[in-house]
């Protein structure tokens, strides 16, 4: 094997290695995920990956360098060095336990006892806390029903937005190269992700935009849709979201020319997706 073959191995060895039963699922997701960490085409990666299961052979048992159910993959060898590893492991832990256990005894008594003065103390405070708790449940009940007004005030405006205002995120109009753009991406995708993809676009209201503008943005939520980072964010796509990317970037396009336009508008897309998971962390209900 030449040394790109042999790093390719290694790499997906070292992958498995991270996971928690030591196997990968056999998909096009993980053969994206692959490609990001080898810069190797994904049909490259399929076939080398069949090679491996079928032709390339383990020295040690004869087997295929790795091991399928048609569903997952796993290396053999990589699972018996690891099943050596946590024995060894293990009785390293026993050994220390066996070593330190008086010392531990000790503690672990002097530790009960500290908890069960700390529990008494939290009894203390959480009665305390209960009528502030009630004072704010009642507080945010409040908020709930401002929020609610601020809601349908905000879907009102959104619905005023002069949607066919921006024609384009590009200095110039390439709709031909967007569509071979889109295809490509399409082709990436296996049927479930192009059915979901689908779904992500009817949802996010994408086409209320004019058809150009709409085919762009669409294009740079394949991208994000494809990365495995990103992937579950696009996933909570709306209107409001695509607006407040297009408000920012016409902001910072009025102050100057924007070198990668296509990039910064997926950076704005990203932080709009991002406020959504702040909003979650923050909710109005106190949590």
């Amino acid at each position: 094997m030449d040394l790109k073959v042999i790093g390719l191995y290694f790499a997906i060895i070292e992958m498995l290695r991270n996971e928690s039963e030591y196997k990968l699922p056999l998909n096009k997701t993980t053969f994206r995920a692959i490609k990001m960490q080898t810069g190797t085409a994904i049909e490259d990666i399929e076939k080398y990956l069949r090679d491996c299961i079928s032709e390339y052979t383990d020295s040690e048992t004869g087997n295929g360098l790795f091991v399928t159910d048609e569903k997952y993959f796993w290396s053999a060898s990589l699972l018996r060095r690891m099943e050596k590893y946590e024995q060894i492991k293990q009785k390293r832990v026993e050994a220390a336990n066996s070593r330190w256990g008086n010392n531990q005894n000790n503690k672990s008594e002097k530790k009960a006892e500290k908890m069960q003065n700390k529990c008494k103390s939290i009894k203390n405070k959480c009665k305390s806390n209960a009528n502030a708790y009630k004072r704010k449940c009642k507080c945010n009940a409040k908020l709930k029903k401002v929020y609610a007004k601020l809601c349908k005030l905000n879907q009102i405006k959104l619905n005023q937005i002069k949607l066919n205002k921006m024609k384009s995120i590009y200095p110039s109009y390439l709709p031909s190269k967007t569509k071979e753009e889109i295809k490509k991406y399409n082709d990436m995708m296996d049927e479930m992700d192009q059915i979901e993809f689908k779904q992500i676009v009817v949802q996010s209201e994408v086409r209320l935009f004019n058809e150009n503008l709409a085919n762009e943005i669409i294009n740079i939520m394949q991208e994000i849709y494809l990365n495995p980072d990103t992937k579950e964010k696009i996933k909570n796509i709306k209107l409001g979201h695509i607006d407040f990317a297009l408000r920012n970037y016409s902001k910072a396009n009025d102050n100057g020319n924007i070198k990668m336009p296509k990039r910064y508008f997926k950076q704005c897309l990203i932080s709009a997706l991002d406020e959504l998971e702040l909003s979650k962390m923050y909710s109005l209900d106190g949590s």
